[in-house]
């Protein structure tokens, strides 16, 4: 058999594309060369898939599925990973038979979307399966500290046994997956690539390349499709092989893998976050920037997690995650006096008369400077002010008249006429 030789190149880390049937090119790929096998094979659906028939008689299909997967655990390292996302009606199958070939199941994962092909003879199908398998189970590349979030102890109960664990507010995923950008890649999400069908999403992508390698790990895809996961594993700087049937869907994948991916979180972030979760004992970023000692107990853990970053810096990229929608909805402070104090805070707000627009309220809070500033012309007005709820009241403001008008919300060293009793202690 002629040596098939990749059809797309990339230097640094090395990433190949090979353009063909990947029954005939995987036998010529090294035995035991790849630390992480990724397939998202045709379900078999009669989807169009360019030049694929994607309508094969059932044992044909059968047939085709067990040759692929023979031929990747063929080339998997005995520290390896290998994960088949697949639908209802063939996991069964493939479950089977991996275990048949020796291999372990680690997880049974499911990829849920909020929404699927609009059906009324049946229950529309919203989920796909993630079968996670291992040759090794107990030599197997695993980064649990690469994937964690948010506790929902954490960010929804506030329990206080998640702040004493080795990963406060954190933990491994549950093995099932949804939220914010997981959903199927279809109408004006940025990830989609015209003419390229059923995309995985980079989050999902990014998840598995995380947990079950490491930078300079080779990584193999046997049906590109999109390219998700040579995108992904280029950007965390794994070497990768793609293997696309599609001629046309090869040459746009190798575009998507030279720009990069959409919405791949980088470390700084992901540092922020880590912080974050481990010192907001439940409560929203906007209750961390008001409040002292959480802001500097969130602080003291961005020390640790970017030793060269501003407090100025932390905190505003804290911000801009949440502005954003990058951070899982927390609650706000719920006490026994909470209706009070929220009946206090909209009050105090009411009562901005004057705002000179000149620094926006959340860069006063998160700059030192700034706030203390802020704070030193509060206890000037008012000397028994309770710093906590004036912050919050000029945070209610500022989102009140964001709200009812197209004001340019600035604010510097500004004067709130307030109450005296309202922003006293004792009111």
């Amino acid at each position: 058999m002629k040596k098939v030789k990749p059809r797309y190149h990339l230097d640094q880390p090395d990433t190949d594309i090979y353009v063909g049937d990947n029954r005939k090119i995987l036998p010529q790929l090294n035995e035991s060369g790849f630390d992480l096998i990724f397939a998202d094979p045709p379900f078999n659906w009669q989807v169009n898939y360019d030049k694929w028939r994607d309508n094969m008689p059932r044992q044909e299909y059968l047939h085709f599925t067990y040759h692929w997967l023979d031929e990747c655990i063929r080339v998997l390292a005995p520290h390896g990973s290998l994960w088949v996302n697949i639908p209802d009606d063939t996991a069964a199958e493939i479950v089977i038979h991996l275990k048949n070939r020796g291999l372990t199941m680690i997880n049974w994962c499911i990829w849920h979307f909020r929404f699927g092909q609009c059906r009324n003879t049946n229950f529309i199908v919203s989920k796909v399966h993630v079968l996670y398998f291992a040759k090794d189970p107990k030599n197997r590349i695993w980064n649990a500290e690469e994937i964690l979030e948010p506790s929902d102890r954490a960010t929804t109960y506030a329990d206080r046994r998640t702040r004493n664990t080795r990963t406060p507010g954190m933990r491994a995923p549950l093995d099932v997956w949804y939220g914010p950008f997981w959903g199927r890649i279809q109408g004006a999400n940025l990830e989609r690539r015209n003419s390229h069908q059923n995309q995985i999403p980079e989050a999902y992508l990014e998840r598995v390349i995380r947990a079950c390698s490491n930078e300079g790990d080779l990584v193999l895809d046997p049906f590109l499709g999109s390219g998700t996961t040579c995108t992904v594993a280029r950007a965390l700087k794994r070497r990768s092989i793609g293997i696309e049937y599609s001629d046309a869907h090869a040459k746009s994948a190798f575009q998507r893998i030279k720009n990069g991916p959409i919405r791949l979180e980088n470390p700084e972030d992901r540092a922020i976050k880590k912080a974050f979760f481990a010192t907001h004992h439940g409560l929203g970023v906007d209750e961390v920037l008001c409040d002292d000692e959480l802001l500097a107990a969130f602080n003291n853990a961005c020390r640790k997690e970017l030793p060269e970053w501003s407090e100025f810096n932390c905190n505003y990229q804290l911000w801009n995650l949440y502005k954003n929608g990058k951070l899982n909805s927390v609650r706000r402070r719920y006490n026994a006096d909470n209706t009070r104090q929220k009946e206090k805070i909209l009050r105090l707000a009411e009562q901005v008369k004057r705002i000179r627009k000149n620094s926006p309220i959340e860069r006063i809070l998160c700059d030192p400077k700034l706030r203390k500033n802020f704070d030193k012309k509060i206890l000037a007005l008012f000397p028994k002010s309770d710093l906590r709820l004036a912050r919050k009241a000029a945070l209610s403001w500022r989102k009140k008249i964001s709200h009812h008008t197209q004001v340019t919300n600035k604010f510097a060293h500004q004067q709130y006429l307030f109450d005296a009793t309202e922003l006293s202690d004792e009111g």
